[in-house]
């Protein structure tokens, strides 16, 4: 590896560490946000939202464009235009123009995010040394999930909440400034059209759905708003596949999707973001909302997920290729699975189980991630590596929310159930159960997104051995959830296993 690959490897990775950092960083400081501005939790929603949504639109997008137009250019633009939105952020004098910002930062993180992967596979040729370039540029990009929240908390206590959007000036200048002097640019030499009728078909399709599935927890998945979202979204997708599937010079290669072993790495990539990021949402209701800590002691309980990704990426292609492709991957949802029943019992014990699991679950999720995002961006043309980046760019946005959304939702399912039941015999009346009852649950918020979370508060209805009763009471009922939410996402990992087992070839290389 030359001294400009591995430049190329950190110029790359920055990108991937300012939008991963990003997503989390602003957690603790929406209380402060809400505060100044005067908004509820609809509010704190929003910000988390802009950011999502327009992550999701800009994927597939920026893909075909860097793939046309020089994916050097696109990422650095990219970036100079999320360092732009920072300030806007950081600046705001009013809270529609930090939504604004927010907006703008994720349609920024999009292009960000496929050109940084695209750059780095068109930087190397070899197999194994993209694979281990892969793992060293997810090792930069975990680091930034793992100051994410810590060094929220760390900035809005010393400067404000301002400063959780400024601190990304510095990162975007080293980014422009080291990817101009060490990135080569590449681009798809052939002669290709911009897909506009496929692209904006796409760029619906993917905003409703993300839209539903955060409208989702809150709203009833079979709520009126959530179902006409869906609706748009499977019509819009519906739209895209055909025309993708007549024109000449589609935006995305359906024909990709004819390969099993591509298919079966996308989906599984998918399952491992869902799991990866709905256990960060249940592990931090229970360290605030069961455990009462603060959101920056949280956010340092929480470390010991993204210490897996950093110890684990950059070293996840050697094992690979030492066990094998297809052993790593399998060996990988075996332990995710593990790591989840660990997690799932510490819920019950103390933290220091729940943070053992948490480690688990993200060295696997290393382990997997890398040979899997290697073996998707080796089935593909240098030429389409963009296209392809684009495709893996979207499991992940889409699986990480839909892992927030569904594991949020079923929690909220068990405790709206179960806590009213469970508070007969300390509160007979149903009228002042109800109320309670209806308290607890807003005040955890257990459809929230992890960003919106904040800790339990005293009831202040009943008096004070009444209330220690009833909070007991909820904190079991809560811990149950938790434990049915993870015991879901371990189904899921175990058909996965299954389907793993059944389709990955046997004879794969060890190679990768």
């Amino acid at each position: 590896m030359t001294t400009r690959q591995r430049l190329t490897i950190v110029a790359t990775g920055l990108g991937m560490f300012m939008v991963f950092l990003d997503a989390l960083i602003v957690n603790v400081a929406l209380p402060e946000i809400q505060s100044d501005f005067g908004v509820g939790e609809s509010g704190a929603q929003a910000v988390v939202t802009a950011y999502s949504v327009g992550m999701a639109v800009t994927i597939m997008w920026s893909a075909t464009l860097a793939d046309l137009r020089g994916r050097r250019r696109v990422y650095i633009a990219a970036a100079i235009i999320f360092c732009a939105a920072s300030v806007l952020c950081g600046l705001a004098p009013n809270f529609d123009l930090l939504v604004v910002g927010r907006t703008v930062q994720g349609l920024a993180a999009g292009p960000i995010t496929v050109a940084s992967l695209a750059l780095l596979s068109a930087a190397f040729t070899d197999d194994t040394k993209r694979a281990r370039a892969v793992g060293l540029w997810t090792g930069i990009a975990a680091i930034g999930t793992a100051l994410g929240p810590t060094l929220g908390g760390i900035l809005s206590d010393a400067f404000g909440w301002r400063s959780v959007f400024l601190v990304n000036v510095p990162v975007g200048v080293v980014l422009v400034l080291l990817t101009l002097s060490v990135v080569e640019e590449s681009r798809d030499p052939s002669e290709r059209t911009f897909d506009y009728g496929g692209q904006v078909a796409f760029g619906i399709g993917v905003a409703t759905f993300a839209a539903a599935i955060i409208a989702a927890p809150r709203q009833g998945w079979l709520s009126p708003l959530v179902v006409v979202l869906f609706g748009i979204a499977v019509i819009s997708m519906g739209i895209f596949v055909r025309r993708e599937r007549r024109i000449a010079d589609p935006m995305m290669d359906l024909e990709l999707f004819n390969d099993g072993l591509y298919s079966l790495s996308i989906a599984t990539m998918f399952v491992f973001f869902f799991m990866g990021y709905g256990m960060l949402l249940i592990v931090t209701q229970y360290f605030q909302n069961v455990r009462g800590y603060s959101a920056l002691e949280a956010g340092l309980l929480i470390l010991p997920f993204s210490l897996g990704f950093v110890t684990m990426a950059p070293n996840a292609a050697r094992v690979s290729r030492r066990i094998g492709r297809r052993t790593a991957i399998i060996l990988a949802t075996v332990g995710e699975a593990v790591g989840l029943t660990i997690v799932a019992i510490g819920l019950s014990y103390e933290p220091w189980v729940v943070g053992v699991g948490m480690l688990i679950v993200s060295l696997c999720n290393a382990l997997a991630i890398v040979p899997l995002t290697a073996l998707s961006m080796s089935t593909v043309t240098p030429d389409k590596s963009g296209m392809a980046s684009g495709i893996m760019g979207t499991q992940r946005a889409l699986g990480s929310t839909t892992g927030y959304a569904v594991m949020g939702s079923i929690l909220a399912l068990w405790v709206g159930r179960s806590l009213d039941n469970r508070l007969t015999t300390v509160v007979p009346d149903a009228g002042e159960r109800d109320e309670i009852s209806t308290l607890i649950v807003d005040q955890a918020n257990p459809s929230a997104f992890i960003a919106e979370i904040g800790p339990s508060q005293p009831l202040g209805v009943v008096d004070a051995t009444e209330e220690s009763e009833i909070l007991q009471i909820a904190d079991d009922v809560f811990i149950t959830g938790m434990q049915v939410s993870l015991g879901v996402g371990v189904t899921i990992l175990v058909v996965t296993l299954i389907a793993l087992l059944t389709r990955f070839p046997a004879d794969e290389p060890a190679d990768v």
